[in-house]
This record gives C-alpha cells, structure tokens and sequence, in this order.
C-alpha cells in the first residue's frame, strides 16, 4: 500500500477525515509526490489544531512523520500541537528540526512556497521561544530566517519579529515593526488581518484593529469558517478600548459575546476562556459565571499553559492564596523563568511576603533589561491595591509613572492608591492623567471612580472633627453630626483599649445615593455591602439613602470601624476574611440583633456540602457568595475565639503584618493547618443548624450527583434502609424545589417501597398535594409526619395559614408558636413566625401578646424602624420609659431624620431624668429638615426629592404618616418641653427663651404657658 493511500485510510478511522479544500493553505506549497502533506491536507489539520481536534491531528501527523521524517510542514504542525497540550520541550524539539529542515531549501523568487514554509516555520518557532521567556533565542531563529521574513510587507513577519523584540527589551525597534505590519499589503487572507490588527492594537490603534478583525472575519467565513482567534482578538480588542463603561458604544461592543461565539467554536479555546475570566475579575457586577471556575476549566485543559498560571498567581494573590500563588509560580518557573510578566509576578510575592529586598532585587533587573517597560512596578502595585495595602502601593505606582509617562494602568493604580489613603485630590489629577494616557481606552472603573471623586469635591461638604473628617451632603448635616461624630469618637477609644492599638486619622465618607456609594467603594454600582473600609479611609451608605428606614448605619458604622483597627494593627495585611470575620463577631457582641441572621443560608450550605474552606474564604468575596462570606467569616472568628480566647485573634492579626501565610499564622497561633480549622469548624457549624428544624434547599448539583450514586432497590440492612430512604428523599425535595413534580412524585414512590415513609416524607407528600390544591391530602400528610416525630418550620406555616383560613385561631397559634420554636427569627424572604402571631394575636385583640411577638422578632432584625417606632409607643403607654427609650435609640440608628421620632424619645428620656439626652433630641427634632422627613414625605427617599415637587409630595403621602399642619404643630410642643428640660437643667433663660418662641408660634401652647408661669 502506498504511503498516501495508508494515511488517508487511517485518517478516515479517525473523528476528522481529511477534507480537501479550494483555497490556499497557510504554507501554500504545491504537492508533493514523496509522502509529504499536500497543501489541503496541511490546511485541514491547521484548522483542526484552531478548533482544538489535538487527538485527530496528532494521529495523522505521528503517523507522517515516522514515514517522512523531513516534511517540515508537519513537523511545525506538531510542534503547534504539542505546544497546546504543554509539551514545551518536545514542542520545541519538533519547531526546531521544522526550521532546520525548512532552512535545507534555498528560496528563490521562482518557488514562493519554499520561502512561505521558511517563513511560516520560522515565525511558529520564534512564537514559542518568546512565549516560554526566551526573546534573544526568537530573534536569532528570525535572523536566520533572512530575506524570507519581509515585515514591510507581511504583517506576520513584522508582528513576530515585533514581538520578539518588544519582549527582548527593544521597545522602539518594537514599535517601527508593529508600523510596518500596521501598514503592510499582505497577506490578503485571515491570518494577514490578525496579524495586522495585532500590531495595530500594539500601537494603541483600536479602531482601526476592530476593521482589520471585522475583515479577517469576513476572510475567515468565506474560507473554513469563523475563526475563534479572530473572536477572541476582537474580544481583547473591545476590552481594551471600551473597558466596560456603560453606555451605548460599549454595549455595542461586548467582547464577552466575542469569546463566547469563539467557545461555541472551540469548547476550550484558552484566550476566549481567559478574556471571560478577566473581564469578571475586572467588572464583579456583571458577572454570569464566577471567573475561578472559569481559571479552573481553563487549566483543566491546559494544567502547564502559562497565561492560565499566570492569571492564577495574579488572582490568587489577590485573594490571599500565597500558598496556590506559590505552587503556580514554581510551574511557571520550571518552564518559563525568564518571562519579565513571571518575574513581575515573583516581586509581587516577595513583597507581600515581606521579602522587600527580594523583591526589589528582582525588579532592578527587569528595569536593567529594559529601563522603559513599566509594568513590573504597576503590576507590584495593583497586587497591592488589591489587598488594600495601598500606602505600599504608593511608591511602586509612582515609580511605574515616571518610569513610562503613557502608561495609563500605571497611572490608574497610582490613582486608585492616592484615593483610598484620602488623598483624593491628587487622585483626580492621576485619573485625568490616566484618561489623556490611554488615548482613547475607556475604562469603566477609572471613569467610575473619578465621576465620583469629582461629585464628592464639587457636592459634599467636609466637617473636620479632630481624628476623623466626615464628608456628607449639606443637607443632612446637622442631624449626621450630631450622632455620628460622637459615635464614631466612642468606638475609636473603645476599639483602641480592646485591641491595644490607636489608628491614625480617618476620612469618612457618607453618601446619599446607593450606587455612588458602590462605585466609590468599588468602582461599580450594585455593590450589597453598606460599608466599605480602605483603612484611612471609609465609605458607608447614608441612613436617607434608597435603603433608608430598612438598615441600621450604627451598625455599618461599627462594622467599618473595627476594620479601620484592624487594617491599621496588621498594616493592612490581614486576609479579607479575618477582618471581615472579626468585625462581624464585633458588631453581634456590641449588638446580638445585629447578627447578620443568615442561619437559613449556612444550613443551606451545610446540607450541600458547601460550606467554603478557610483557603478559599477570601476567593468568596469577589463572587456571588459574598454575603455568605461575611458571616461565615464571623462564624469562623466566634468559634476561634469561644475556644482560645480573644487574645490570639490579635496574634493573628499580627502574625499576618510580620508576613505569615495563612498556613504559617494557623500554626503559630493555634498549632493547627487550615484543613483541621476546617474539620473543627464543620463540627461547629453542625452543633449551629442541628436545633434549626427546615427542609434545606438542595442545589440541582447535589442532587444530582446524589441521585447518581443512589440504587433503585432499598438495602436488606436497616439502617443502610432508611440512609437510602433518605437520600432519595432528598433527591425529591430537590427536584419539587427545581419545579419538577412529576420527578419528584417518581422519586417518592421509589421511596415507599421501603415501608413507612420518614417524616420527611409525608411533608414531601403534603407539599405535593397542596401543589394539585389537594388541602384535605396536605393536612393529613403534614399531621402524619409530625405524628412520627418530624417538625418544619415552613410545615408549620403552611398549617398555620391553613388553620387560619378555617378561622380555627387556636390551631394557628399552635403552629405558629411550634414554627418560631423550630426556627426562631428567620430572615426574609421567609415570613416571619414572631410577625405572624402579632397579627393573629392583634386580631384578637390581645395587644400586649402582639407586642411581646414583635419584641421577640426584633432579637434578630436590626434595620426594621416601623416595628422599632410601634412597640416603642406601646411601651411608653405602660410607662416602660427605659425599654421605650432604647428602642428609640435603635430607631434613631436606623434613620434619624424623623421629627416624632425625636419628640418621643425627648419625652422618655425626660421622664427617666436624663435631662441633656432630653434636650438633645428635642432640639434635633426641631431641627430635621421638612424636606428630609420620612413621616411626613410618606416614605419617598430624599435622594430624588425635587424641590419644586416637594408641595405635591407631601400631598401625596397624606394618610402615609404626618400631614403638614401636624407636622408643624409639633413645634410648638417640643419647644415648651425643651423649655422644661432646661429648668430642670438649671438654665431658666434658656428656658424662657424657648417657651416664648413656642408661644410665638402657637399662642396656646400648654406646655409653654406652664413653663412660663413657673418661671
């Protein structure tokens, strides 16, 4: 059999059979008549290694190669192709002997096809060299390639030898390459115009590289199709010039819809999976997958590719994940040590592990390689920027700026670390400098950021109060200060006795808006937190935000300033997870219905396995698990310090400003890895959600790998039985919760032929039935698994709404009374046990049982100002003036711009004697602005108030809470109660003072009458 004949018939075996095509191949040699690939079939493995066919390819290419050793087209084939699946030195083996052998024929004008090959070798040879760090050995193979490489008219010649030389440290000869190949006739197919648009995309020329990809694609389409390459180029290209901003020409250039198109054409194309990866680390709020899955498949495909482990040291350092960093930088080293990025990579590593001569050793020499590259020093000081050592960051930023002026990233961290040590100013001016840089780069953050800067410069107002400088809006002012600045006073001393330690002064930003606040803190809007600590500097959101009257800012408050201690004590060196932690466990001490109340999602993440470990707790909150993150994190501190004590959480502390790992500080402090931490803290979080009686909500992932591992047929064992029994339980309570009755029903029914349903499983049943509004079914189910021994919260409430229903009050207070017993306190979205009993207690008219229920539920919920207000009321009727009086003070800490609010508290603390607490909150309450008055606005959030619709507003909430009228006739009445508060201050002018202006404005003010004949 001949040569040719064999390989075609194996080929035809394989998955791919070689197609033979019409137009030119990528190396464009004629036939061969010696067992050499003929020019179809060299274009059809070429398209095979782009849509990532490595298998087929290889098959056919080990099976030319052992019958043709010297077909040069092939070898560099292969090459490609071990360079995909990391195969690095046979990879260069195969390029180097593809050169060698291409180098043998003598290129003359008559055969362009020998030049071609010499070329194209050439050009793949010298791609792999530069790639594993090895620019000098590039530009050798490129010279020996001589006259076959014509930059000035082949944009792969000038953008290979460009890029060689630009790696090498010759950034001018870079440059005159990338004008050549920017400029260059040819090649007239798709991989000329990628060429093309790589080399105008160096020189900064976006739009002009988006037409040459545009054009490369239409090439492509005509030819083998849509090529991912040309996607995912287009993809970077969008990136870069648009950077994310929202607006109407960024949404028209998506490059995730780029690298998604070049994924539906090649599953594990690298540069599409990595620009997706990048684009979610960059933008958090538009996140649909989390970026270290993304990072995960990407190394799943390719465990040695060097821009995978590039991103996953840049990433893990980010997090907090030295030890991951390590093991990521010690692959890139064993394969490509001399790459500047990996070197850069290292410097940042030494530097947070306190290596600081390491690390500047390191740098020196890059900067000796080449004085002009800037981006070891930028990329030292955005690793820093993340973790929020920005003071660090400071000084690399800056050198980066000097070092190369245009570098718009390095001046955009420089800003970025100048606006999170408060020096905001100068912030701006390294933005503005950042935006003439780029030269038309938009990018979303930088523009977000520095919109935002100049709203605070141009907007706010800055009121200087010794150790801190609070910055706020005008308009709410007076009120913010008056409790803010004695709150933050108190803390800051309390804090420092706690852990031993004084922080140095603090900027304290207020903002009005939500989204200001987001993007201040974080660059985007959608930002869940309601606080932000940079260490100097703290972000929060205002009490009058759109949030307003459901959250409590003292809360916040506290929650930052314990940050402000801890990023101060550790140099702000501590894993976000620890202080995040800790300040969690601060505010449920100082407060325990400050707890974050997430005890539905932890037995969520209980059931599912997913509880996070402490190695990837800091990864958490970059992704859509952050909320999880903070209490977890508190969770993890209390069992810490319920074990050892509060004192080693400092060494802890400590431990990471002296630069431990997160290894080495587990074990100098508590002798113990962070996999034991784990194992203990399973056990804690077990002991937590065991009294907690409701049905998890199962992930589609846990179900479905538990219905895989599941038989059929139950077990002869009993207690093997009943585990499956319930294993297949849970299997249909996870398909119902995915709305999937009828696998659910099945799954059930596999359940009984093991006998008597669990508990479980006649609540499974009730569910089922009240889906067909079967009630008579649902009843008996859910009265069946409570007769075994089961109990539900969400059971309970079913039957208590049920019950309720019938009218039958009796039963509903039964259950509800049972639900608040199996689940006390729960979160929203789930109703809540305590409410629903002081409605059903309210409609029977038993007020003091109603309130005693509302009582109980806001143990748990301190942002609800309304119940707060509700109960308060009730007490001060009962004369229960202390308990009414801190109720006040936590509706006052959830929203302090509501004048009755004042007036009552005032009235508490006056009849409790505490005459200068009195008098401040009687002249606050005169105080609030009309304009910022939830009584009396009926709600409407102050941040879109228009003032010449403020008449019609007021109109509007009429019935909502206070009229106009009634709004100011308070007046008159807190004035003579300021009037009496200051004669038993001992201030009778004052007092006079007072009740006159009363009288002034409502000549039969009582309380002012009396004052004024006492006088």
């Amino acid at each position: 059999m001949a040569p040719r004949e064999q390989r075609s018939r194996r080929g035809s075996a394989g998955a791919t059979a070689v197609a033979l095509l019409a137009l030119a191949a990528p190396f464009g040699f004629a036939a061969q008549d010696d067992g050499r690939l003929a020019p179809e079939e060299v274009k059809e493995i070429d398209r095979m290694l782009r849509r990532g066919e490595l298998r087929d390819a290889f098959d056919i290419l080990d099976e030319v190669l052992e019958e043709v050793p010297g077909d040069a087209a092939a070898r560099t084939l292969r090459a490609r192709a071990r360079f995909e699946r990391c195969e690095y030195e046979d990879a260069l083996a195969d390029a180097e002997r593809a050169f060698r052998d291409a180098l043998t024929v003598e290129p003359t004008p008559e055969r362009p096809a020998d030049r071609e090959l010499l070329a194209e070798t050439a050009r793949r040879y010298a791609h792999m060299l530069v790639e594993l760090g090895r620019a000098a050995e590039a530009l050798t193979v490129l010279g020996e390639a001589g006259g076959s490489l014509i930059p000035e008219a082949d944009s792969r010649d000038a953008w290979a030898v460009g890029r060689a030389r630009l790696e090498a440290g010759d950034g001018e000869a870079a440059d005159g390459l990338f004008r050549q190949g920017a400029e260059a006739p040819g090649p007239r197919t798709w991989q000329g115009f990628l060429a093309r648009a790589r080399c105008q995309r160096a020189l900064g020329f976006f739009q002009r590289a988006a037409r040459s990809l545009v054009e490369a694609d239409k090439l492509a389409t005509k030819d083998d199709g849509t090529e991912p390459d040309v996607l995912a180029e287009l993809g970077d290209v969008y990136f870069e010039a648009y950077g994310e901003v929202d607006d109407a020409m960024s949404l028209q250039h998506l490059p995730s819809k780029q690298y998604r198109e070049a994924l539906t054409l090649h599953p594990d194309h690298e540069a599409a999976r990595l620009g997706l990866f990048e684009i979610y680390r960059f933008n958090w709020a538009l996140s649909r997958e989390s970026p270290a899955e993304l990072l995960k498949e990407a190394l799943a495909a390719r465990p040695l590719s060097i821009r995978a482990l590039l991103a996953s040291v840049s990433s893990d350092l980010d997090d907090g994940r030295l030890m991951y960093a390590r093991r990521a930088l010690d692959k890139l080293e064993e394969v490509a040590p001399a790459r500047r990025d990996v070197r850069s990579e290292r410097a940042a590593l030494a530097w947070i592990e306190h290596d600081r001569e390491g690390a500047e050793a390191i740098l020196a020499d890059l900067v000796a390689a080449d004085p002009t590259d800037s981006r070891p020093e930028r990329v030292v000081a955005r690793h820093l920027n993340e973790i929020y050592r920005f003071q660090e960051a400071l000084p690399f930023a800056r050198r980066a700026t000097e070092r190369d002026g245009k570098d718009w990233l390095a001046w955009t961290e420089y800003g970025r670390a100048l606006a999170n040590t408060g020096a905001e100013d100068e912030a701006r001016e390294a933005f503005a400098k950042a935006e003439h840089a780029a030269e038309g780069r938009q990018n979303a953050w930088r523009k977000n950021t520095a919109r935002i800067l100049g709203k605070i410069s141009g907007e706010f107002t800055e009121h200087d109060a010794g150790e801190h400088t609070f910055v706020w809006l005008p308009d709410a002012e007076e009120i913010l200060r008056t409790y803010l600045e004695p709150f933050y006073a108190e803390h800051r001393t309390g804090l420092a006795e706690r852990y031993g330690h004084t922080p140095g002064p603090v900027r304290i930003e207020i903002f009005r808006r939500w989204s200001d606040f987001s993007v201040r803190s974080t660059g985007f809007a959608g930002f869940s937190a309601l606080g932000v600590c940079f260490g100097p500097v703290v972000t929060a959101v205002s009490p009058l935000s759109e949030l307003r009257g459901n959250f409590s800012w003292a809360r916040t408050a506290y929650h930052e300033y314990t940050h402000v201690v801890h990023l101060s004590l550790s140099h702000n060196r501590c894993p976000r997870w620890i202080t995040e932690g800790l300040a969690t466990w601060e505010e449920e001490e100082k407060n325990p219905a400050w707890s974050r109340n997430m005890r539905g999602d932890l037995v969520n993440a209980y059931a599912n396995e997913m509880v996070i470990p402490v190695r990837d707790l800091n990864r958490a909150f970059r992704g859509p698990r952050i909320l999880f993150a903070y209490y977890q994190g508190g969770l993890l501190c209390r069992m810490l310090i319920e074990e050892y004590g509060f004192a080693p959480m400092i060494r802890l502390l400590l431990a990471f400003d002296k630069g431990r790992d997160l290894d080495q500080a587990f074990d100098e402090v508590f002798g113990l890895t962070p996999e034991e931490v784990d194992a203990r803290f399973l056990a804690f979080v077990r002991e937590k959600v065991e009294p907690l009686r409701i049905e998890p909500y199962w992930s589609p992932q846990r179900v479905l790998k538990k219905r895989l591992s599941l038989a059929k047929s139950a077990p002869e064992d009993p207690a093997e039985r009943a585990a499956w029994a319930e294993d297949w339980l849970t299997v249909a309570w996870g398909y119902l919760q995915q709305e999937k009755r009828i696998d659910a029903e099945q799954a059930l029914r596999v359940v009984q032929t093991a006998g008597e349903l669990p508990p479980r499983g006649h609540f499974l049943k009730g569910e089922l039935a009240l889906v067909r509004t079967d009630l008579d079914e649902a009843r008996a189910s859910y009265a069946r698994g409570l007769e075994l021994g089961g109990e539900d919260y969400r059971v309970r409430m079913t039957l208590a709404d049920l019950a309720l229903a019938d009218g039958d009050h009796e039963t509903a207070e039964a259950h509800l009374l049972a639900a608040e017993r199996a689940f006390p306190g729960i979160a929203a979205p789930m109703p809540s046990a305590e409410l629903k009993l002081a409605e059903l207690y309210a409609m029977r008219g038993d007020e003091e049982k109603s309130m005693e229920a509302r009582i109980r539920w806001l143990a748990y919920n301190a942002g609800d100002v309304d119940v707060r207000l509700q109960v308060a009321k009730w007490l001060d009727g009962l004369g229960r003036h202390a308990e009414s009086a801190e109720l006040y003070r936590e509706a006052n800490e959830v929203d302090p711009f509501r004048r009755d609010l004042h007036r009552r508290w005032g009235i508490a603390l006056a009849v409790l004697g505490r005459y200068e607490e009195a008098l401040r909150e009687f002249d606050v309450a005169l105080k609030v602005p009309a304009e910022l008055d939830a009584a009396l606005i009926g709600g409407a959030h102050a941040d879109v108030v228009i003032p010449e619709q403020f008449s019609e507003l007021i109109s509007a909430a009429e019935g909502h809470g206070l009229s106009r009228a009634d709004w100011e006739a308070l007046a008159p009445e807190i004035l003579g109660r300021k009037a009496r508060v200051l004669v038993e201050l001992g201030r009778p002018e004052e007092a006079r003072a007072a009740a006159e202006e009363a009288l002034a404005l409502d000549p039969d003010a009582g309380i002012a009458q009396e004052v004024l004949s006492g006088l």
